[in-house]
C-alpha cells in the first residue's frame, strides 16, 4: 500500500459542530488531509451527548482540541491555526462568525490562499440566513419529506437524515474543486453552501416537472412513480425485496422469471409509459408471485433470471452479508477511550494507488491540545498551562 495519500500535506480546521460539516472534514481526513477538530472546553461536540457512538466516526482521523472562539484570546489562536491551514469548515450562523471576527473576510487577512468552507442551514444570503436549521428542516424545507410517504398519510422522514449525509458528501467535493482551483491559480476561496441545497439539486425531476408541466410530486408509498415495476414487495416469509425494473431488458427477464412472458408483449405494458399507467394490473401478477416465496426461493429465481433486485437488510443483516466482508464495508478502528478496536464504515470510494486509511476513532475532547498547541503553534508549557487556567482551551 502506497505511504502518501492524497490530500497528505492538506491540513483543515473544523470549526463546526453536529454532524453534517464535520463530516466534510471526516471524508478529508479519510484520505490524508491533518484535521484539527475544534470544540469549546468542557462542552465538546454535541454528538459526544448523542446516543450511541456517532462522535467516534464522524470524527474519526482527527486531532481534538478545545478552544473558546468567545474569547479574545481563543480567537487569536484561531488565527493562528488559520495561518497555518488550508481549509477552515464551519457552520456557525453568518451573523456568529462576524461577531467573533473570524468569518472569511477575517481570515483571507491572515492567510490570502485560505479556503473557507462555509455550511449553513439556508446559505450566506436570502431572508432565512440567520435561521438555526438540522437536516430534519433541510429535508422539509427542500421538498424531500412533502414526497416521502404514503398519499393517504402525514409525510414521514427517512430513517437517517440524509441531509446530513449529502451535505458531507456535497461540501467535500466543494473542498475539493477549490483546492484545485487553488492549485491552478494560488487563490483560495470562500465557498457558500447550505444544508437544503444539495438535496435540491439531486432530487432529479421534480423542479422542471413543474416548471414545465405544473406537476406537484406527491406521496406514493413505497413504488417509484416514474417506473414500473419498481416497488418493495412482501415475500412468504414475512421479509421484503425490491424490483427496480428499470429497462426493458430487466422487464422481460423478470417476466420470464415469474413464469409469463407473454406479458412482455401484453398491450397493457409494453413500454414503461404503459406499466406506470397500469401499474395495478401488472402487480396482479406480481404481488402473488412474490408473496409466494420465501426470500432466499426468490433470490435463487431472480439471480437465475439475472433480474435486478435487492433484500432489506437490517444492520444485523449487513454484519453477516459476505459481500460486506469482501469490500471491507466494515472495519476495526482502534478507540483511544476504549483503549480496543471498534467496527465502523470503511473507506469509500476504492482508490488503487491512493487509497484512504482510518487510523483512530475520534478522540476523547483536547485529546491533542499539547501536539497542536506546542509542536504547531510553538507555545510553551508555561503558556498552555496559562491558557487552560484562563478557560481558553
Amino acid at each position: 500500500m502506497p505511504s502518501v495519500q492524497i490530500l497528505e500535506g492538506i491540513r483543515v480546521i473544523d470549526a463546526s459542530t453536529v454532524l453534517a460539516a464535520p463530516l466534510i472534514a471526516s471524508l478529508l481526513g479519510d484520505f490524508g488531509a491533518e484535521v484539527i477538530k475544534i470544540e469549546k472546553p468542557g462542552v465538546g461536540d454535541a454528538t459526544r451527548s448523542f446516543e450511541g457512538d456517532t462522535w467516534k466516526v464522524t470524527n474519526r482521523n482527527k486531532k481534538a482540541i478545545t478552544l473558546d472562539l468567545k474569547k479574545a484570546k481563543g480567537v487569536e489562536l484561531f488565527y493562528e491555526l488559520a495561518s497555518k491551514a488550508d481549509v477552515v469548515i464551519t457552520n456557525f450562523r453568518p451573523d456568529t462568525l462576524k461577531k467573533w471576527k473570524i468569518d472569511y473576510s477575517d481570515l483571507v487577512k491572515i492567510k490570502n490562499d485560505i479556503i473557507m468552507m462555509h455550511f449553513s442551514a439556508f446559505g450566506r444570503n436570502g431572508p432565512y440566513t440567520d435561521k438555526p436549521g438540522f437536516a430534519r428542516v433541510a429535508e422539509s424545507f427542500s421538498g424531500l419529506t412533502y414526497m416521502t410517504g404514503y398519499p393517504d398519510r402525514k409525510p414521514i422522514f427517512s430513517g437517517y437524515p440524509i441531509a446530513d449525509a449529502m451535505g458531507g458528501v456535497y461540501g467535500a467535493f466543494s473542498v475539493m474543486l477549490a483546492l484545485y482551483h487553488r492549485k491552478l491559480t494560488g487563490e483560495g476561496q470562500l465557498i457558500d453552501l447550505s444544508l437544503y441545497e444539495p438535496l435540491v439539486r439531486v432530487m432529479e425531476d421534480y423542479i422542471i416537472n413543474y416548471a414545465e408541466n405544473g406537476i406537484v410530486r406527491e406521496r406514493v408509498g413505497t413504488h417509484n412513480p416514474g417506473v414500473a415495476p419498481n416497488d418493495l414487495y412482501d415475500t412468504k416469509d414475512d421479509k421484503w425485496i425490491v424490483i427496480p425494473a428499470s429497462t426493458q431488458n430487466i422487464f422481460k427477464r423478470l417476466m420470464e422469471a415469474i413464469g409469463h412472458p407473454e406479458l412482455v408483449d401484453d398491450p397493457r405494458f409494453k413500454t414503461n409509459i404503459l406499466r406506470v399507467q397500469n401499474r395495478e394490473q401488472l402487480d396482479e401478477y406480481l404481488v402473488p408471485f412474490f408473496s409466494s416465496h420465501t426470500l432466499e426461493e426468490l433470490r435463487e429465481i431472480l439471480e437465475r433470471h439475472d433480474v435486478a433486485h435487492a433484500w432489506v437488510n437490517s444492520v444485523e443483516d449487513l454484519f453477516k452479508d459476505p459481500h460486506i466482508k469482501e469490500r471491507e464495508n466494515l472495519i476495526q478502528v482502534f478507540d483511544y477511550e476504549k483503549k480496543d478496536s471498534v467496527t465502523m464504515q470503511g473507506i469509500v470510494p476504492k482508490f488503487s494507488k491512493t487509497p484512504g486509511k482510518v487510523k483512530w476513532a475520534g478522540p476523547p475532547m483536547g485529546w491533542h491540545n499539547h501536539e497542536i498547541y506546542k509542536d504547531l503553534l510553538g507555545k510553551s508549557e508555561q503558556e498552555i498551562e496559562e491558557l487552560k487556567n484562563l478557560g481558553v482551551i
